[in-house]
């Protein structure tokens, strides 16, 4: 065989080697991570484990530092499930975790982390949370996860939890293990105190939350006794002929001989899930009045958060629906102008079912935050009501004042109401009258009175 031709085969089977070689340790390579990748999982829920956590909230506390962001840490124990697994066997016990592990991804958002740190421990890490809105996280999560059934023939099987959170802060914490430290010492508490409790590892935000049990305690009790949550309405006066033409239902709650005002319990009410059995118990109390028929013409706004549960909101509206029916009353249902852009695609279709069925919409809090009439100018929104904070500096400030007299045109050019909030001088009323705004509110017309009081000012 001719030497050239031997070189060129060598040549040819040194590459095919080469290339065997290269894809055998290509291959390897990728078995290792895979390897790796798997350690990192729970085989039961495929979850994170508690190394695959550890992995990744390591890198999660480098981007807390860099974009100064807080993250929360909330650990959870399963308080009775060594019961369930002792007394169903272990098929069953891996059945309501991977019930739980579902659970907690479905609630989860984007910037959550979800992992199974223990037998029957979780740990959830939510990043950029605020403090102000994790009590309300971790007591939605709590009822999640104790709302968990899985039936076993005859028997109904759930289980409470305990929780753990602390907060890493970047300005102040170096190591984010330490955090789910802290927050695995919380269950530890919890359980000690009792069981179903959180507990939360810093003074400051475990006194927030105690507060927030006290208030509970309070709404409870007004739950069960329907007549501690009287009905509250602050008229809203045409600013041309000082008439009464409506008014806003306010919650209030009668405690111990005193009246207590929605700030000092909403959060509670919203942080617990309560606020929507609230509201519903002062409708009907609102509803049952014989004195309603009085208010036949008259505008009642009332307050609502919309949620994306479209088939629970049209409910709502066709129930408000029958009443203004029947009563003649105009009802309006106020939207704050932050929850009309952050839903905006739900309530544009919302807004129109509510059309069709006589309903009206006010946007409120305008000016405030994130709104424009881009946006107004795009569905029936039939009234503005205009942020205190702009009235409050209108009376000096010529900013404020162009503001004002914009949403005034602007408003008059879309057919659209206007509603000044919280006037409490003459002053302001004269700004607003002079910059033509339809309608005002606000304690120098009158603060909340109780039904009965506001009928007698019509």
């Amino acid at each position: 065989m001719n030497y050239k031709i031997k070189e060129r085969i060598l040549k040819n089977l040194l590459i095919e080697i080469t290339k065997k070689y290269d894809y055998l340790i290509t291959e390897y390579k990728a078995g290792e991570i895979n390897k790796k990748a798997k350690l990192m999982y729970d085989y039961v829920t495929e979850l994170l484990n508690r190394d695959g956590l550890k992995e990744k909230i390591r890198s999660l506390s480098q981007l807390s530092k860099k974009e100064n962001k807080k993250a929360a840490v909330i650990s959870i124990d399963l308080d009775n499930f060594k019961i369930i697994n002792t007394s169903y066997g272990h098929e069953i016990g891996d059945l309501f975790l991977k019930n739980v592990a579902d659970t907690l991804n479905n609630i989860s958002g984007s910037n959550w982390i979800v992992a199974r740190t223990g037998g029957d421990e979780f740990t959830v890490v939510i990043y950029g949370i605020s403090e102000i809105s994790l009590p309300f996280e971790v007591e939605r999560i709590k009822n999640e996860i104790e709302n968990i059934k899985i039936n076993v023939g005859d028997s109904v099987i759930g289980t409470t939890a305990s929780f753990g959170v602390s907060v890493f802060d970047p300005a102040v914490d170096n190591n984010i293990l330490e955090s789910l430290n802290k927050a695995e010492v919380g269950i530890y508490q919890s359980k000690t105190a009792g069981k179903s409790r959180i507990t939360f590892s810093t003074e400051q935000l475990q006194e927030k939350f105690r507060q927030l049990e006290e208030k509970k305690k309070i709404i409870e009790q007004a739950l069960n006794q329907p007549e501690s949550i009287p009905v509250f309405i602050q008229p809203i006066v045409s600013l041309s002929g000082s008439e009464v033409i409506g008014g806003e239902l306010l919650l209030r709650i009668s405690n111990n001989g005193k009246i207590l005002p929605a700030f000092e319990f909403i959060e509670a009410a919203e942080t617990f899930g309560l606020l929507g059995r609230l509201e519903e118990i002062q409708l009907n109390r609102f509803f049952s009045s014989p004195e309603i028929e009085k208010l036949k013409g008259r505008y009642i706004f009332l307050n609502r958060q919309i949620s994306d549960e479209r088939v629970q909101v049209k409910n709502i509206i066709d129930r408000l629906s029958d009443f203004r029916k029947k009563t003649g009353i105009n009802i309006v249902i106020e939207i704050t102008e932050n929850s009309f852009v952050q839903n905006f695609s739900i309530l544009k279709q919302l807004i129109h079912y509510a059309k069709k069925k006589g309903i009206l919409f006010a946007l409120d809090d305008f000016g405030a935050g994130f709104a424009s009439f881009g946006y107004v100018s795009k569905v029936p929104v039939d009234i503005i009501k205009i942020d205190g904070s702009i009235i409050e500096e209108c009376i000096s400030d010529k900013k404020h004042q162009a503001i004002l007299k914009a949403i005034s045109i602007l408003s008059k050019d879309l057919n659209i109401k206007t509603v000044a909030e919280f006037i409490d001088s003459d002053i302001k009323k004269e700004k607003c009258t002079e910059f033509d705004i339809s309608y005002g509110q606000g304690y120098l017309f009158s603060k909340p009175v109780e039904l009965s009081e506001f009928i007698k000012m019509l």
